[in-house]
């Protein structure tokens, strides 16, 4: 559910090497083979052998938060039309520039294969909680064009950004659920390290979907296990798979995510069936 490929929009700019922050700094997080190489050929062998059919490109338009950078929509749509049996895209807001924004989502949102919309409000330029009402447009031309919207929250990346980690808590997540009941929202990095507070509030919020990526898919995290209890209890439905790449090989991914202690009835869903019904993928 979170893929940042080594292609050339993603790889000229700071994006991709912020992603690669845990295997540039940490010797635990080794990185995918394709990343250190900036292969999206060998990406793309990384995924079959791993069974992985798509990874989800989601948006970052930023204006300078850090050194996260940025990735124009445009290239987002053509990446995912070149590469159409592999990615598919989530169109970026800019939290300062949001009107232009709103413009790029009425150009592109019937592009093929774009499923929804992302922003970062944790990691912002200017930090701003997700009920902030200068999201309000946003969440509703979401509801207009039926697109989930993706909210990345964690304490690293707030941190990277300049900020504390404070502004990766989930709570203002639920009362813009609450605000907005029929638009979809997919917390991105689950609001790690607040795993606890994000649990409960897709919890009281039916439509909160909740994607740790690699938080919940690597031997050993801080937190992966309060993830995997709200799944097994009541987020079965609403708990998606991600690998966050190119933090690390997406087949060691698979293989840590499958070791968490899920129930194994529940792990087609996670890895598929939720994310396919909630994208609404024919496959």
């Amino acid at each position: 559910m979170r893929l940042r490929p080594p292609i050339p929009a993603w790889t000229r700019g700071s994006v991709f090497r912020t992603a690669m922050h845990y295997p540039r700094h940490f010797f635990t997080f080794k990185g995918a083979r394709s990343a250190w190489l900036e292969s999206v050929d060998v990406l793309f062998e990384e995924m079959e052998s791993a069974g992985i059919r798509y990874g989800v490109l989601m948006g970052r338009a930023s204006s300078g938060a850090g050194n996260l950078g940025g990735v124009a929509n445009k290239e987002i749509v053509e990446a995912v039309a070149q590469y159409p049996n592999r990615f598919l895209g989530f169109l970026g807001v800019d939290l300062d520039d949001i009107e232009q924004g709103l413009a790029e989502i009425r150009e592109f949102a019937g592009e093929a294969n774009i499923k929804g919309i992302s922003i970062e409000p944790g990691s912002a330029r200017e930090p701003r909680w997700a009920d902030d009402p200068s999201l309000e447009p946003i969440y509703e031309i979401a509801r207009e064009f039926d697109l989930p919207v993706s909210i990345s929250l964690s304490g690293l990346l707030s941190a990277l950004a300049g900020h504390d980690i404070t502004w990766s808590r989930p709570v203002s997540i639920q009362r813009a659920a609450q605000r907005h009941p029929d638009v979809k929202f997919i917390v991105s990095h689950a609001a790690w390290p607040y795993a606890e507070e994000m649990v409960v509030v897709a919890l009281a919020c039916p439509n909160i979907y909740v994607s740790p990526d690699l938080y919940a898919a690597t031997a050993g995290m801080i937190g992966a296990d309060t993830y995997v209890k709200g799944a097994n209890l009541f987020l079965e439905d609403r708990t998606l798979f991600g690998t966050a790449y190119p933090v690390k090989d997406i087949q060691e991914s698979l293989s840590d995510f499958l070791q968490m202690g899920w129930r194994p009835e529940i792990v087609p869903k996670i890895l598929w069936g939720n994310a396919a019904k909630l994208l609404k993928i024919d496959a």
